[in-house]
């Protein structure tokens, strides 16, 4: 939580709601205030006050008289006069405990061009796997793909191909997919979960985009070309290229990073935002080494896109400012606005 106070106006929309809230306060304030105030002295025919009958028997007051409480304002009594003396206001704070019930704000500005993006770069790189798409360049030549092309940190992997390791991957990027929709539904409502969950599917989005655009553009062959385990319909199949870097890997880490950051907004720094960041990344973390295994990406392919779905991760969030609380504060020296930020 951060809070500071604006003495001056802004033309942001927190500050026009802010002078408007205080607006209304001090209507509120006024109508009290004439609520008590005195009704007027009727006058006699000849121009003087006229006295009710009921103002005789008020006591008056000594000097000795404590001073009594009126709201914001203290009467007392000096030199045989009553004074009105107004004291300083407390600003209401809010709760600083209190959980926003979104974490995120929607803006159409940038979230329709993002999910626009995205979208068109995952169509391209599900285009590039169709069948008229060609394969890796190594597999059209007579040399074949060879291992020493490989950095040291990659060769070791050359020709590993396990299928049951690529289908565990879908099954566990699905459950990442899955998992905001009860962590954020319970005890909400399904338009606040929505919006929040909108944040982290535009983060796996375009985390997929950026993945693709690099596919697209390095046309790395896959593991499973080096050698002969994988089938040569599979070694010759378009999406034999598209090794560097791996989509199952950036969009699990952008699911769980996103999920992290939208816990911890509306939850603090807590055993569940931490527990949801430990899991996540363990979940995401074994979809990188299946992947690897199942001879779909060499590791250099998935510590990429790992790097790249943990920043996507926490850039779309950052993009989306938390629920801001004003309150306007007004005391005898001035007026100032009071704004917490969930971070």
């Amino acid at each position: 939580m951060l809070g500071f106070s604006v003495s001056n106006g802004s033309n942001v929309r927190p500050a026009r709601l802010a002078l408007a809230l205080a607006a209304g306060s001090w209507l509120c304030s006024a109508s009290a205030l004439a609520q008590d105030a005195p009704e007027p002295v009727p006058l006699e025919a000849d121009g003087s006050a006229s006295t009710p009958p009921e103002a005789t028997a008020a006591p008056v007051p000594t000097p000795d008289a404590p001073p009594r409480e009126t709201g914001s304002l203290n009467v007392e009594q000096a030199d045989g006069n009553t004074v009105v003396v107004e004291k300083p206001t407390t600003p209401v704070l809010p709760d600083k405990k209190l959980i926003p019930q979104r974490a995120y704000q929607l803006q159409w500005e940038i979230d329709v061009p993002l999910f626009a993006i995205g979208a068109a770069l995952a169509l391209g790189r599900e285009i590039r796997s169709t069948n008229g798409s060609a394969p890796a360049y190594c597999t059209t030549i007579p040399e074949g793909c060879n291992e020493e092309d490989l950095n040291a940190i990659d060769q070791p992997f050359a020709g590993y191909y396990n299928p049951r390791w690529s289908d565990a991957t879908d099954v566990m990027v699905l459950m990442l997919y899955l998992a905001p929709w009860p962590m954020l539904w319970v005890n909400n409502t399904l338009l606040n979960a929505l919006n929040d969950i909108t944040i982290i599917y535009e983060s796996a989005l375009t985390a997929l985009a950026l993945s693709g655009l690099a596919t697209l553009s390095a046309s790395r062959p896959r593991p499973l070309v080096y050698g002969t385990a994988a089938p040569e319909d599979v070694r010759n199949s378009p999406s034999s290229s598209l090794s560097f870097i791996s989509g199952h890997t950036t969009a699990a880490f952008a699911l769980s990073t996103s999920t992290f950051w939208t816990i911890y907004r509306r939850h603090g720094s807590g055993a569940y935002a931490w527990t949801t960041l430990g899991v996540g990344t363990a979940v995401a973390s074994a979809v990188a080494v299946g992947r690897v295994m199942a001879g779909k990406h060499f590791p250099t392919d998935v510590l990429t896109g790992a790097a790249v779905g943990a920043s996507v991760g926490t850039l779309i969030p950052a993009l989306h400012d938390a629920p801001v609380l004003v309150v306007p504060s007004v005391t005898a020296s001035g007026a100032s606005i009071d704004v917490s930020l969930t971070l």
